[in-house]
């Protein structure tokens, strides 16, 4: 197994193909898979350039979208022209792309069609790669199929970004571009470790929830969740107070049979108000009584102290199975917006992992697995590493 990545600055669409199939082409030769993400500025001209990647090394399959930053070859390039192409070998794997269409989610069709759309079925632990158009597609619908038809297995991606309207994001199939969702699903000697960042970091003490209806809280640990609330900020040490008028989230526990619950234990979502009169409160998700959540804050510093620890929690592995490539789903609200400085999650990535190859683009919603279940995430890094199967 061996990959390649390489990135391309030039605002000139053939010049940026070129520079990167050389980049690429000199490790690896002859490709299994290729990914390719570009900066809308490319949009135009790509489409006819498409078949050349595939040409250049013999790749059967190639997929990719936009994004409106992107990243390669450890650097990230956000609001300018760019291109990153990631190139794999992958003796022994077999590869499965797919193009899905929102006709496919709405269609209510059964099981067998989905198996015979993906090409893979569930008894071959495949592990997948998705990336949604989210104007032509429900990405979260199509996320809960994937959950159903192949419980606990990794699908790792992002939603194509770059532009803000129908039309101004694309997904690249091999020669071709498309619309709504495009994906690879890989059986055999690989395996995908996945790792979501979430960025945050918990505050306080966990609640149970004892009544609730959809979205709505009424009560945690017996006591209305408004008043519940109330008191843990109160108790918070001054700075941590501050973070929570400007950022504060709520994290419902995944795997509620864990008797200790840290990071990577929480899905987070966001707030979205209270009711003063019932003690209520609303959070963007769905709740049922018994649940465990906990109150959590996010900043730069969290996000740094996030994506550290769980770095940290792989390192072992790593050393044992070293990762042989991987994949960077970072949000749009994150790189220098959030850090002030640039590359700060490649780069963190790459101290962990060594210098591997890597690629992604900047998305308007990340995808990755919590608690061995595929979630639609928000202000996240969705990273995918690339281990060989003994």
């Amino acid at each position: 197994m061996h990959f390649a990545s390489a990135l391309s600055h030039d605002p000139d669409t053939a010049a940026a193909v070129r520079e990167a199939l050389a980049g690429v082409s000199r490790e690896v030769p002859q490709a299994d898979l290729c990914f390719l993400f570009a900066s809308p500025h490319h949009l135009k001209s790509l489409p006819a350039l498409l078949a050349e990647v595939q040409e250049r090394l013999a790749a059967p399959t190639l997929i990719g979208c936009t994004g409106g930053g992107v990243i390669g070859a450890g650097r990230e390039v956000e609001n300018r022209p760019a291109l990153a192409l990631l190139a794999a070998a992958l003796p022994g794997v077999t590869v499965r792309p797919f193009h899905l269409e929102q006709a496919d989610v709405q269609a209510g069709w059964p099981d067998a069609y989905w198996y015979e759309q993906l090409g893979v079925r569930a008894e071959e632990a495949p592990s997948f790669v998705l990336l949604p158009d989210p104007f032509t597609i429900d990405p979260q619908a199509l996320l809960d199929k994937l959950n159903a038809l192949f419980p606990r297995r990794p699908v790792l991606g992002g939603l194509a970004s770059g532009g803000r309207t129908s039309g101004s994001c694309a997904l690249f199939l091999n020669e071709a571009v498309v619309h709504g969702a495009v994906g690879v699903a890989l059986c055999g000697p690989i395996v995908l470790r996945t790792l979501v960042s979430q960025g945050c970091k918990p505050i306080g003490q966990p609640f149970v929830i004892t009544r609730c209806d959809g979205q709505i809280i009424y009560e945690l640990s017996g006591r209305p969740a408004l008043e519940a609330i109330r008191d843990t900020l109160a108790r918070l040490s001054p700075a941590d107070q501050q973070l929570a008028h400007t950022a504060l989230l709520m994290g419902r526990v995944i795997d509620e049979y864990k008797e200790d619950f840290g990071r990577g234990d929480f899905l987070i979502r966001t707030l979205l108000g209270a009711d003063p009169d019932s003690g209520a409160i609303a959070v963007g998700d769905v709740f049922r009584p018994g649940q465990t959540v906990q109150l959590h804050v996010r900043d730069a510093t969290t996000a740094r102290e996030d994506l550290h620890a769980l770095l940290r929690q792989l390192a072992p592995e790593l050393q044992q199975r070293p990762a042989r490539g991987a994949l960077l789903f970072s949000c749009n609200g994150r790189g220098i917006h959030l850090y002030g400085e640039p590359d700060y999650d490649s780069r963190t990535v790459l101290a962990t992992t060594g210098a591997i190859p890597l690629a992604g683009f900047f998305c308007n919603g990340e995808i990755g697995p919590i608690g061995g279940t595929n979630f639609l995430h928000g202000f996240t890094a969705s990273l995918g590493l690339f281990q060989e199967q003994p």
